[in-house]
C-alpha cells in the first residue's frame, strides 16, 4: 500500500516568522501611533513654572485673604452665544460703591486643552460694569475673572461653566 501525503497548506518557518512580524508590527505600530497621538495633544504640563509657581504659593494665600477682607461684590453673567460667549461683570465694594479705575479681564481656559485658553479684556460699560465678548466654542471652560489697578491686582474668581450650543 502506497501512501501519497495530502496536498494542502504546510506550515513553515517562514510563515511563522511571517506572522510573528506581523503581529508584533501591528503592535509597535499601533502602540507608535497613540504615544503621538498623546503627545501632540496634551502636553501633560498644568504650569509651565511649577517650581517658581510653588514658590509663589503663600503670596496667593495672601492675596486671597486680603480679597476677603475687601468685601467685593462681583457678579459675572457669561451667555453662550452662536459665534462665542458674551460676559457681563458687575463689581462693588463693600459699602456698595464703585471701585474707580479698574482693569477687569476674563481668562477662558479650557480644561483639557491650554492652546485653546483665550483672554479677554473686558471694556468698561458704564460705573461698575464691564462687558466683553469671547470667540470660544460650546463646552466646559474655566472662566478666571481678574479686576486690577495701575499697582496690583485686587480681585480674582475661578468658575467653570458649560456653555450649552445655540440653535
Amino acid at each position: 500500500m502506497n501512501m501519497a501525503p495530502a496536498r494542502g497548506f504546510i506550515l513553515t518557518g517562514k510563515h511563522v516568522l511571517a506572522y510573528l512580524l506581523l503581529f508584533f508590527g501591528t503592535v509597535f505600530g499601533v502602540n507608535f501611533y497613540m504615544a503621538s497621538s498623546a503627545i501632540r495633544t496634551f502636553s501633560g504640563l498644568e504650569a509651565d513654572k511649577p517650581y517658581q509657581e510653588g514658590l509663589r504659593y503663600d503670596d496667593e494665600i495672601n492675596r486671597a485673604r486680603e480679597q476677603g477682607r475687601r468685601g467685593w461684590t462681583v457678579d459675572a453673567a457669561i451667555r453662550a452665544k452662536a459665534d462665542g460667549a458674551t460676559i457681563d461683570v458687575t463689581q462693588k465694594d463693600a459699602s456698595g460703591l464703585v471701585t474707580p479705575g479698574l482693569t477687569v479681564s476674563a481668562l477662558f481656559m479650557h480644561p483639557a486643552d491650554r492652546r485653546r485658553d483665550l483672554r479677554v479684556a473686558l471694556a468698561k460699560v458704564d460705573a461698575g460694569h464691564y462687558q466683553g465678548v469671547a470667540p470660544v466654542a460650546a463646552g466646559q471652560w474655566d472662566v478666571t475673572i481678574e479686576a486690577s489697578d495701575d499697582k496690583a491686582l485686587l480681585f480674582r474668581s475661578v468658575s467653570r461653566v458649560d456653555l450649552m450650543p445655540v440653535k
